[in-house]
C-alpha cells in the first residue's frame, strides 16, 4: 500500500497542505509542536477513519472551523480492484464523517476501513499499550479485525451478547443468563483461538526481528516472546463451569468478570517480564512486534502496510537507531518518520524529506 499524494484542510494546525510523497522513506522533521505529529494522525486517519489521539472529531479540526477535510491517492497493490491510484477522500464534521472513493460516497464505514491498513509507532500509544491491558487487546483486536474477516465477525457477534449479558446482570435479570452464558462461550471461543493463532505466527518472527533491532543485547537478554493470557481457557466445559461458580460475583459487580474482554497480551524475555524492561528496551520489543505483524501481512496476505513511526529515534542509543534504520531501508513498505533530529543526527537520509513549521511544510 502507498500514499501517493496527500492533503489536509482544516485538520489540527494545518490550514491547507498538499504534499507529494515518497513510495519508499519520508522523513517529516520539525520542533516541538510544529505539527509533525498531526501529520501522522492525518495519514493514520485515512486509513483507519480513527485518530490515535482522540475520539472527538471536534478536537481534529482547527480552531473555530467547522469542516476539515482530508485526501490522499492511494494504491493498494494487494488487490486487482485498486492496481490503479485511488483517490480516498474524508470529511470531519463535529457530529460525525462522511468519506469518498473515487468521488462515490462509502455508505458502510466497514466496507472502508477493511481496505486499507496502516502500523503505527507513537510514544502516547506506547505508553497506553504498556500500562492498560485494554489498549494491548484494542491493538491486537485493530489488527485481527483486518487481517482476519472471520475475527472481524466474531468479535462483532461477541459483543452483542456481551452487552446483553451486561444488561442482565446489571438488572438481575438471571433467569436467561445461563443461555446467554452459553452464546458468550461460543463467540468468545472463536476470539479465544483466534487470538492464539495470531500469537504462534508472531512469534515465528518476532525474535529475530527483535534481534536485528537490538543487536548483540538481545541474544544477551534471551528470546522476546509474545505471551497470549486468556481469562477462559477455551474449553467449553471448564468455562461453562467457570462462568456458573461466578455468577454470584458478576451479579454483584453488574457486568461479566471473565472472558475475551479481560485477556491480555504481554511480551517476556527469558523469563524477564515486560514491566522490568527500560523505557529504550520496551520500545525497541513493540517495534520489533509492529514489524512481526508486516511480515505476517506480508507473507500471507501479500499486503504491505504503510508504517507511521512517530518520534521514532527518542530514547534509543547510537547503535540501536543504526540498526532499525538500516532495517527500514531493507523492507519495500511506504514509511513515515517525524523526529526533531536532522538526517544527519540519525543517519538517515530518506527519499523525501520535509521540514515543518507550524503547521506548514516549509
Amino acid at each position: 500500500m502507498v500514499i501517493k499524494e496527500f492533503g489536509a484542510i482544516n485538520f489540527r494546525n494545518f490550514r491547507e497542505c498538499f504534499i507529494t510523497l515518497s513510495e519508499r522513506i519520508n522523513l517529516f522533521i520539525g520542533g516541538n509542536g510544529a505539527g509533525k505529529t498531526n501529520l501522522a494522525e492525518g495519514l493514520y486517519y485515512l486509513c483507519h477513519l480513527s485518530s490515535f489521539r482522540t475520539q472527538r472529531n471536534d478536537q481534529l479540526l482547527t480552531f473555530g472551523e467547522e469542516r476539515g477535510y482530508l485526501q490522499g491517492t492511494v494504491i493498494k497493490f494487494d488487490s486487482t480492484e485498486f492496481q490503479t491510484p485511488v483517490k480516498a477522500r474524508a470529511e470531519l464534521t463535529r457530529q460525525g464523517r462522511r468519506v469518498w472513493l473515487e468521488d462515490r460516497a462509502v455508505p458502510k464505514l466497514s466496507a472502508y476501513i477493511v481496505l486499507f491498513h496502516s502500523l503505527l509507532f507513537n510514544p502516547d500509544s506506547l505508553y497506553n499499550y504498556r500500562h492498560f491491558p485494554a489498549e494491548r487487546r484494542a491493538s491486537f483486536d485493530r489488527f485481527l479485525s483486518f487481517y482476519d474477516r472471520e475475527y472481524m465477525e466474531a468479535n462483532r457477534d461477541f459483543r452483542k451478547v456481551f452487552l446483553q449479558k451486561n444488561h442482565l446482570l446489571k438488572n438481575g435479570e438471571i433467569s436467561s443468563l445461563p443461555d446467554w452464558n452459553q452464546l458468550f462461550i461460543e463467540k468468545g471461543h472463536v476470539i479465544i483461538k483466534k487470538r492464539r493463532e495470531l500469537t504462534e505466527k508472531l512469534n515465528v518472527h518476532l525474535a529475530d526481528l527483535h534481534h536485528r533491532l537490538a543487536g548483540d543485547r538481545a541474544v544477551k537478554s534471551g528470546r522476546l516472546i509474545l505471551e497470549y493470557k486468556p481469562s477462559l481457557t477455551g474449553d467449553p466445559r471448564e468455562d461453562a463451569l467457570t462462568l456458573e461458580k461466578a455468577r454470584e460475583s458478576e451479579m454483584k459487580a453488574g457486568h461479566a468478570l471473565h472472558g475475551p474482554h479481560r485477556d491480555d497480551f504481554r511480551m517476556a524475555q527469558a523469563g524477564r517480564r515486560e514491566e522490568f524492561f527500560s523505557q529504550g528496551e520496551y520500545r525497541i520489543a513493540l517495534l520489533a512486534m509492529k514489524m512481526a505483524m508486516n511480515e505476517l501481512l506480508a507473507e500471507e496476505k501479500q499486503l504491505r502496510p504503510i508504517l507511521i513511526l512517530d518520534d521514532l529515534y527518542s530514547e534509543l542509543d547510537r547503535t540501536v537507531s543504526g540498526k532499525l534504520s538500516e532495517y527500514l531501508h531493507t523492507i519495500p513498505n511506504q514509511v513515515f518518520i517525524t523526529t526533531t533530529q536532522s538526517p544527519g543526527e540519525i543517519g538517515f537520509p530518506g527519499e523525501r524529506i520535509m521540514e515543518i513549521r507550524d503547521g506548514r511544510i516549509v
